[in-house]
């Protein structure tokens, strides 16, 4: 499994991680961030920011995400596009249903709902990210 290092494409890990990351910025404003809000309980008022740690945070754990599916499709050598999306779409699905178990706090307003968004955005994310990688 090492040895699999030997053959990661460096270029096609940071591009994996930057889609994988811009599609959460996409994802948690536009697309579900009113309902990822009302999931944890939390208001946005205008003009309010996240901390730094909301935008470095994701994008380390995207480039760590990359990397362990590089590691894995390298290691596993798919035949093609397909099977490194099927990949993708194994492991997503396994990154999603602990999304949503981590959902099942007693803090969380709506946890299956905080889950589905959460967990929805890793199994898209991680298949975009398998698909590049694979390529």
């Amino acid at each position: 499994m090492l040895a699999a290092f030997a053959y990661l494409n460096w270029l096609s890990l940071a591009l994996a991680a930057l889609a994988y990351y811009l599609l959460g910025a996409a994802w948690f404003t536009p697309l579900f961030g009113t309902t990822w809000d009302r999931a944890i309980g939390h208001v946005r008022s205008r003009g309010s920011r996240f901390s730094l740690g909301y935008y470095l945070v994701p994008l380390i754990s995207a480039a760590l995400v990359s990397v362990a599916l590089g590691v894995v499709i390298a290691a596993v050598a798919p035949d093609g596009l397909g099977e490194a999306i099927l990949i993708g779409l194994v492991i997503g699905i396994a990154v999603a249903a602990v999304s949503v178990n981590n959902a099942l706090t007693p803090h969380t307003p709506h946890p299956y709902l905080f889950g589905a968004v959460t967990g929805g955005y890793h199994l898209v994310g991680i298949v975009i990210a398998s698909a590049i990688i694979g390529a």
